[in-house]
């Protein structure tokens, strides 16, 4: 069972270009919950991301919300793995070679949502190979849904 679930969020639970949420974030972030699985969102940009969040109602769902103006790195993403429990931390996320490289790079398991501008972009090294791959949110539901 996942202790905590860490998303990335343009293009995994957001779309930038239409300032939607994603089908299926709000069923999958409402699943998590009543599980009582953490989730942590991390993301690039600044306060009008943070407004974003706000504006589309899933502040709730969140543990913690973070937004960086400098690249992904394991620095970001340190303070929310812990070390006993490194293999039971999930990124969920749309790039293989961003946030899911730094989540392998930390111990945690990957699920790399395979869809949009990034779908094509093939991992490079073995930690951008993810753990498991999804064409979309509602398949990250049922993955969540029956792991054990």
């Amino acid at each position: 069972m996942p202790k905590l679930v860490i998303f990335d969020w343009k293009r995994t639970l957001y779309d930038p270009d239409t300032k939607k949420l994603i089908k299926g974030a709000v069923s999958l972030l409402k699943l998590l919950k009543a599980k009582s699985i953490p989730v942590v969102l991390v993301g690039k940009g600044k306060k009008d991301m943070a407004n974003e969040v706000k504006k589309l109602q899933v502040g709730n769902f969140l543990k913690k919300i973070v937004f960086v103006d400098t690249e992904k790195n394991v620095e970001v993403y340190k303070p929310f793995i812990p070390l006993n429990k490194k293999r039971e931390v999930f990124f969920v996320g749309d790039r293989v070679r961003s946030e899911l490289e730094v989540g392998k790079k930390l111990g945690a398991r990957t699920v790399w949502l395979k869809q949009g501008k990034f779908a094509n972009e093939l991992p490079q090294n073995k930690f951008q190979k993810p753990d498991f791959t999804i064409s979309s949110l509602k398949e990250c539901l049922y993955l969540f849904k029956n792991f054990k």
